[in-house]
C-alpha cells in the first residue's frame, strides 16, 4: 500500500526549464512508523534516497529493467535492505563515495548479510572496506543491464573521494558538494576542492545532486552572509527551513540540481562578484576557495 505517485512541483528556484518529471514520491513505510522518501526515475535508473544515523543520506539505485541495485554508502544495513525489499530489487553493488566511517561502516556488515553483492567501488587509494574494484576519473561500469555509472574522481575530503554520475542524469557527491555547501578539507587542499567543484559543475545544469549529508539549512544561512544582497539566496533558507529533513520525517531538501548549485552555493560561486568581495582582494581562485572555506569555518564558530 502507499504507492500512490504524486507528482511534486517544481520549487521555485528550478533554474530552467524540464520537459519531463523530475522526480515523483512516495511512501516507504517501517513498521507502523510511515517514512516519506522520495524516488527519482529516470529512463533506466530509479533513485530512493534512505536516511541514516543523524543526517547521513544512502541511496539505493536500481536499474529499472532488471531491478538489480546497487547501494550508495549504505551504513545503516537494516534500512537499505528493507527499501530494496519495499522495491523488489535485489543489491548486487555498493558504491563508496570515500572511507569515513558514517559512509563505509557498512560495507562489511552488508557483503555478510547480502549473498548477492559481488562488487564493492571505491576510490583509488581510500582504503574502503570490502572494495573489490578501485576506481579513478573516468572509470564507467554498468548495474544492471541499463544503467551506466561513471566516476568522478574528487580528492580533498578525503585522499580517495570518487562522485558517482549514474545515467547521464545523477550525481551522488558524498562529501565533497552539499546543497549550498562544501565538504570540509580536511588533509586536502583548496585546489583540490575547487578542481572537484570544476568536474561537478560542468555537467549539465538539469543534473540531480544527491549529496551525503542534510546540512542544507545551515549551509544556505552561510549563503546568506557571504552574500547578503543576494534576495534568491534568502528565499532558498526560507525554503531550506520549510522543508526540514527525512530524517525527522518532514520533506528534506534533496535532489538539488548543478543549476541550483551555481545559482546558491557560495563554493560553486567563488568568480561571482559578490563572492569575490566576500574574499577580499584576491585574483586566485584557488585562495577564493580558501578563504569561503575558512569565512564558512569561522562564521560557524560564532
Amino acid at each position: 500500500g502507499g504507492q500512490g505517485h504524486i507528482m511534486r512541483p517544481c520549487p521555485w528556484w528550478w533554474c530552467q526549464k524540464i520537459s519531463r518529471p523530475l522526480f515523483i514520491t512516495h511512501a516507504v513505510r517501517s513498521n507502523s512508523k510511515s517514512l516519506t522518501a522520495r524516488s527519482a526515475t529516470m529512463s533506466n535508473c530509479t533513485v530512493i534516497p534512505v536516511p541514516a544515523l543523524q543526517d547521513n543520506y544512502m541511496y539505493l539505485i536500481i536499474d529499472n529493467e532488471t531491478k538489480q541495485a546497487a547501494a550508495v554508502d549504505p551504513v545503516d544495513i537494516d534500512a537499505i535492505q528493507k527499501a530494496a525489499a519495499d522495491n523488489q530489487a535485489t543489491i548486487t553493488t555498493i558504491l563508496t563515495t570515500h572511507n569515513h566511517w558514517d559512509h563505509s561502516g557498512g560495507n562489511l556488515k552488508l557483503i555478510k548479510a547480502v549473498s548477492t553483492i559481488d562488487r564493492v567501488y571505491g576510490g583509488v587509494g581510500d582504503d574502503v572496506p570490502g572494495c573489490t574494484h578501485e576506481v579513478g576519473d573516468g572509470d564507467s561500469f554498468m548495474l544492471g543491464t541499463k544503467t551506466q555509472v561513471k566516476v568522478l574522481f574528487t580528492p580533498c575530503h578525503t585522499v580517495g573521494h570518487v562522485c558517482y554520475y549514474i545515467d547521464n542524469a545523477h550525481v551522488f557527491t558524498g562529501d565533497t558538494m552539499f546543497v549550498s555547501g562544501a565538504g570540509n578539507f580536511n588533509t586536502g587542499t583548496p585546489k583540490q576542492m575547487m578542481e572537484a567543484f570544476d568536474k561537478i559543475l560542468g555537467l549539465p545544469d538539469g543534473t540531480n545532486v544527491w549529496v551525503g549529508h542534510e546540512y542544507t539549512a545551515k549551509n544556505a544561512a552561510f549563503a546568506c552572509f557571504c552574500e547578503p544582497d543576494n534576495k534568491e539566496l534568502q528565499k532558498r533558507l526560507e525554503w531550506a527551513r520549510q522543508q526540514g529533513s527525512l530524517h525527522a520525517g518532514e520533506k528534506g531538501t534533496i535532489p538539488s540540481t548543478i543549476g541550483m548549485e551555481k545559482a546558491c552555493n557560495p563554493f560553486a560561486r567563488i568568480d561571482q562578484l559578490s563572492v569575490m568581495e566576500f574574499c577580499g582582494p584576491c585574483d586566485d581562485r584557488t585562495e577564493r576557495m580558501r578563504l569561503v572555506r575558512k569565512g564558512k569555518d569561522d562564521w560557524g564558530r560564532r
